[in-house]
């Protein structure tokens, strides 16, 4: 999975993060899950659209806490270059996340049954 973030000045991309090949660690995954409610978030009878859409919103909530989720992501990421990222983007880094998460116990889980 690759994640990314963009860096802006003036409405201009002048850097960009990748991450290719992140371990998400439980720790991190644990914690976005904490602040994005999964509990509100159910595959049962929605799309991901759908879902990704009420991630959208609890990262809009929630947007100052995921400031150290993706420092660790994007090694380098300072406090004013996290500033100077599209909260459109932010929000995309920890829907995907999210997501991530969510297949990967859903998997193990299903993994269990068999």
């Amino acid at each position: 999975m690759e994640l990314k973030v963009n860096i802006y000045k003036g409405g201009k991309v002048v850097k960009t993060y990748t991450a290719e090949d992140y371990t998400l660690t439980t720790g991190i995954c644990e914690d976005l899950l904490e602040a994005v409610d999964i509990d509100k978030i159910s595959k049962n009878g929605m799309s991901n659209e759908v879902i990704g859409v009420e991630i959208i919103k609890a990262v809009a909530k929630s947007f100052k806490k995921f400031k150290p989720f993706l420092q660790d992501i994007f090694t380098g990421l300072t406090d004013e270059e996290y500033r100077s990222t599209a909260i459109k983007e932010v929000a995309q880094v920890i829907v995907d996340i999210v997501q991530y998460t969510i297949s990967g116990l859903v998997d193990a889980g299903s993994n269990q049954k068999n």
